[in-house]
């Protein structure tokens, strides 16, 4: 079994006392025993490094990161000229070599809640990107459309905050967070939440007590096929405000080599 978690670890609310608690949501995060996290809103302790593997871009204050205590990670370069470069450290891309000997994508996503300007859309097409009922693209829309296109054929894992979710429809019509999950799913994306409970679990604490899960996991449908369990420590956000999200944690059913060999031998 392998342990993924995604989490917003809160640093864009900066002040003395959060820079406390961010020491302290790192070693939350490390008892949580994440084999991968995929992180946005951080900026990781010097002592982090001596814990595991951090792949991230130029951080100015915090950003995104990918974070693994056990599997090697390389940095996975987004090409030249690519429109995702424009979103600097919101996006952070490596390549994870897991125990059963696949190399995997992962990307930690931070897509905040705007409009996309032309220099972030780059030369994609404004209507390539858009959700129709919207007619204009969003960051997260950008984003989806260019790890579309990165991903596509190769096993991966994306996740992070998307600044989107199903329940938004009931509240802020036209919001259409309904279409961004249906093309998601149209492109083979595997959504972990909804595919194992059917709902959207509660990620983000701020707004009162509307239950929305604006962290999303993402993965192949061959990843998809070996999710165990998916669940949300909403103490975290809660009891002890780490963050104003909670870490979103899926687990998968991968073995090592050797041992799925072995298991074979003796069948």
């Amino acid at each position: 079994m392998i342990r993924v978690v995604s989490w917003n670890m809160g640093m864009a609310s900066q002040s003395n006392l959060r820079r406390g608690r961010h020491e302290q949501a790192w070693h939350y995060l490390l008892g949580l025993g994440p084999d991968l996290a995929l992180l946005q809103e951080t900026l990781p302790p010097t002592w982090v490094r001596t814990e595991g593997t951090l792949i991230h871009g130029p951080f100015r204050q915090w950003g995104s990161a990918v974070f693994s205590p056990r599997f090697p990670l390389d940095r996975f370069p987004l090409p030249a000229e690519h429109h995702l470069r424009s979103l600097g450290s919101y996006l952070a891309t490596a390549v994870a070599s897991l125990p059963d000997g696949t190399d995997g994508i992962v990307a930690s996503v931070h897509a905040v809640a705007r409009d996309a300007k032309a220099s972030q859309l780059g030369t994609l097409d404004p209507a390539e990107a858009s959700r129709p009922s919207i007619g204009r693209p969003r960051i997260n829309d950008v984003v989806f459309t260019g790890l579309r296109g990165l991903v596509a054929g190769r096993p991966f894992l994306v996740a992070g905050d998307w600044n989107t979710a199903r329940a938004f429809d009931d509240v802020y019509p036209g919001s259409a967070g309904q279409e961004f999950f249906a093309r998601a799913h149209q492109s083979g994306w595997f959504d972990c939440v909804w595919e194992k409970h059917g709902t959207e679990l509660r990620t983000w604490f701020r707004d009162g007590n509307r239950p929305y899960q604006l962290d999303h996991m993402f993965c192949d449908p061959a990843l998809g096929g070996r999710l165990q369990d998916v669940w949300v420590t909403d103490e975290a956000a809660e009891r002890l405000g780490l963050s104003d999200h909670a870490p979103l944690i899926v687990d998968f059913d991968i073995q090592p080599i050797s041992m799925r060999n072995y298991s074979t031998d003796m069948g």
